[in-house]
């Protein structure tokens, strides 16, 4: 498998390299004082500093490494520790955050509403990026979605200090996609179907094409358990796909969350696999194909807690919890998510969705146990949270995420790895983001606690900086 930095292609000219050796001359903006957390695994830097140039970091390094030039803006961050923004390998633009973003999940004289729904998101890209930058994540990966979700991101004018870096996948090859477009794609929304079908060889290769022609930055299979009867072709189908990808220079991304259907993903080449194995324990077999494909592992343990617990105040008729300390989360989804259901209690439902909760806490503790082993074999792991999905916030969710990481047993240390330089390489980004080096862009964060100490630190944000601009967090939140 080749590198993973050139899996989707982004390199940094070697102009701009050679411009970097010598750029602290030209740094507009100095961060003075700070200990820098790097990314690259050293030891952090105290009375540290950062200079920046335009979009790019021009020197980040000690008081003698980076002389703050004459003229410099400079911040005094005495105090504080400067790392790299949070990446996020797994994301959907086309999804709300809320149950409106899942017509799968709607009764079906609700789902009409969807077609506004999207509406709305297509008319405010920028809901989800000051959400995310408001959260301290600079750059995401959308493994998922309408075509929009791909061709809009490529004309948004915003500014790029306003906006994610971001790359996305597009629409799905899923076995069953001619039923879930019936549902996802109504009225006017049928040229935008969210899923391509997995039916043939013929019909894969022609929408890897399609994928191609579009500019989506990976191919994505939605593998769910076969029937036993149907296993076979499809996975001989997925096969077709990675080979496909492959032919065409895109990484193959599979959720598989069974342990058979992981397996299958790895031997069809995939290049990362968006969530836990959460049904059986990893075995050697699964872990040797793991580390023999080189694939990244995002193991994305806060969403199916989060749709039982959605699942759950709807049975109920209450307000869905939510968690936002920071003030990042859309306004208009907080507002549906604080309003009740409104339906008197469903007593049935309610005893099937704390059944599910309990089902839910066992896959939590599977999902755990597979991402020590994980970690223990040396597999390469990455921060994801399948952000667009009820309760799973866009930017909101990563606090979560990290968080759940800590408690299923990884340190500090290997989960900000896991959030920087290998997010960026799954990205295919890992000459631009992912570390704090000269020539990279200026995209890192300002923490008033230290996260190798816990990674709850990351909630303590107080200034963001996206390709070069720096804001204060409070700047940044919904008011």
């Amino acid at each position: 498998m080749p590198a993973p930095s050139n899996r989707i292609g982004l390199s940094l000219p070697a102009a701009l390299a050679a411009l970097a050796l010598a750029a602290p001359a030209l740094a507009a903006e100095a961060l003075v004082g700070a200990t820098l957390i790097d990314g690259r695994g050293g030891e952090a830097v105290e009375d540290a500093v950062v200079l920046v140039g335009g979009e790019r970091i021009a020197c980040a390094g000690t008081r003698t490494q980076c002389p703050v030039p004459a003229g410099a803006r400079v911040h005094d961050l005495t105090g504080r520790y400067v790392t790299p923004g949070l990446i996020d390998a797994h994301v959907h633009f086309s999804q709300t955050g809320w149950i409106d973003g899942r017509p799968d999940a709607l009764e079906p004289e609700d789902r009409p509403a969807y077609e506004a729904t999207v509406a709305q998101l297509r008319a405010d890209p920028g809901r989800w990026h000051r959400a995310y930058l408001c959260s301290g994540v600079t750059s995401v990966f959308d493994v998922g979605g309408a075509p929009w979700s791909v061709s809009d991101r490529r004309t948004d004018p915003a500014p790029r200090s306003e906006r994610v870096n971001s790359r996305a996948a597009g629409p799905l090859l899923f076995a069953f996609a001619e039923q879930m477009n019936a549902v996802f794609g109504p009225g006017t929304l049928a040229d935008q179907p969210v899923f391509l079908p997995l039916t043939s060889a013929t019909q894969v290769r022609s929408d890897v094409a399609q994928l191609v022609a579009l500019g989506a930055d990976a191919v994505k299979v939605w593998f769910l358990t076969p029937a036993p009867e149907d296993r076979a072709r499809l996975e001989a189908l997925l096969r077709e796909a990675g080979t496909a990808a492959r032919a065409a220079g895109l990484p193959l991304i599979v959720h598989a969350d069974g342990l058979a259907e992981a397996k299958a993903a790895l031997r069809a080449g995939a290049a990362m696999l968006v969530h836990s194995v959460s049904e059986a324990p990893v075995d050697r077999e699964f872990l040797d194909l793991l580390i023999e494909q080189d694939t990244f592992y995002a193991p994305t343990l806060q969403v199916y807690r989060n749709w039982s617990l959605t699942a759950f105040a709807q049975a109920a008729g209450e307000a869905a919890p939510l968690s936002d300390p920071n003030r990042c989360v859309d306004e208009a989804v907080r507002a549906k998510i604080a309003a009740p259901a409104g339906a008197e209690p469903d007593r049935a439902a309610l005893m099937k969705e704390a059944e599910d909760l309990l089902e839910t806490g066992r896959a939590d503790a599977v999902m755990a146990a597979n991402l020590r082993a994980v970690r223990d074999a040396g597999g390469r792991i990455v921060l994801g949270t399948d952000a667009g999905n009820p309760l799973t916030l866009h930017g909101a969710a990563i606090n979560g995420e990290l968080e759940a990481m800590q408690a299923a047993g990884m340190r500090p240390g290997e989960i900000m790895q896991a959030a920087w330089p290998q997010a960026a390489a799954a990205l295919g980004m890992a000459q631009e983001i992912g570390t704090l080096e000269a020539g990279k862009l200026a995209d890192l964060l300002v923490l008033a606690e230290d996260p190798r100490e816990d990674v709850a630190a990351f909630r303590a944000l107080t200034h963001v900086m996206r390709a070069g601009v720096l804001r204060s967090q409070e700047e940044l939140q919904v008011r």
